[in-house]
């Protein structure tokens, strides 16, 4: 989808892209492999293409959020926030120039761990709130 529409944007003086890696970008767990896997080389795709479309004056933002209300997540029993919460937060970063949005408390908190000894991480993935029980 980039590759469709970053010449235009280039073409028209440059623009924006927001890009929803989501917080399972970074860290995994059981049942959801292949899916933290792929978020992850979203994540790194979203890095990646903003250094290309750098030059032409194109920003892209990446949008990490937990769990949303939305179809998709229907059948997940934890918290989950407002989605018009998240295109707050996403529209409003993009119009900021950020290229990373954090959009809630979950993302915030596995952001952090990445820092951390991730057996605290996991230990924790049973305890917190808004966190895939396994």
């Amino acid at each position: 989808m980039v590759r469709a529409f970053a010449p235009v944007l280039g073409g028209n003086g440059g623009g924006a892209i927001l890009n929803a890696p989501s917080a399972a970008s970074w860290f995994s767990y059981d049942g959801a492999t292949a899916y933290g896997a792929a978020k992850a080389a979203a994540w790194s795709l979203t890095n990646g293409i903003r250094l290309e479309l750098a030059g032409q004056g194109t920003l892209v933002t990446g949008l990490h959020l937990g769990a949303a209300d939305t179809d998709m997540m229907a059948d997940y029993h934890g918290e989950k926030g407002d989605p018009a919460d998240v295109v707050r937060a996403a529209l409003d970063g993009t119009e900021a120039g950020r290229l990373e949005v954090v959009a809630d408390e979950w993302s915030v908190h596995v952001k952090a761990s990445l820092a951390a000894d991730p057996g605290a991480f996991y230990t924790d993935l049973d305890r917190g709130p808004g966190l895939p029980r396994r």
